[in-house]
């Protein structure tokens, strides 16, 4: 007997033959999930206000040179036969030249006035010929220019509300 314990300690210490288990290699690791970029805020209204505003008055430049300079000069600075439009004697509420024909008896109070005076008689080649956009851009960027200030886009239903003096 104690021959078989001897061989059994024997086989037990040399292993069997049986092979290990194999070692399954780890799985790769699952590629990390990027988070989805977060949607930027919404401009607040008064950014597309101004961005809007400042769109009109890029608006309303193209148009004063290409309908207006010729007469008023290239800043709106006036000459001898034509008033300012830009500057300290830019818009005054009767006209200041003595010889006047297009504003007899109109006053430059509201932006209302100078907007119903410039769509009915300007440009003096062809008065009333640009859009009610193109007027509202035109007098958009004039106001800016003489320091009025605005907070959003130009309209009609503003005009009366913007004082000049």
């Amino acid at each position: 007997m104690l021959k078989h314990l001897l061989l059994v300690a024997v086989v037990a210490a040399c292993g069997s033959k049986a092979k290990p288990a194999p070692v399954k290699p780890a799985e790769p690791a699952p590629a990390p999930v990027e988070a989805a970029p977060a949607e930027p805020a919404p401009p607040s209204s008064e950014v597309l206000a101004a961005a809007a505003l400042a769109e009109q008055y890029g608006v309303g430049k193209e148009v004063y040179v290409k309908a207006c300079a010729s007469c008023h000069g290239d800043n709106g600075e006036g000459n001898a036969k034509n008033p300012a439009i830009v500057g300290g004697d830019a818009l005054p509420e009767k006209s200041k030249f003595k010889k006047t024909k297009l504003r007899k008896k109109v006053t430059f109070t509201t932006a209302k006035d100078v907007f119903d005076f410039i769509k009915a008689k300007m440009p003096l080649d062809k008065p009333g010929s640009l859009s009610e956009d193109e007027y509202l851009a035109v007098l958009a960027w004039d106001l800016n220019e003489n320091k009025i200030a605005m907070e959003k886009k130009l309209t009609v239903d503003d005009l009366a509300a913007i004082k000049l003096r």
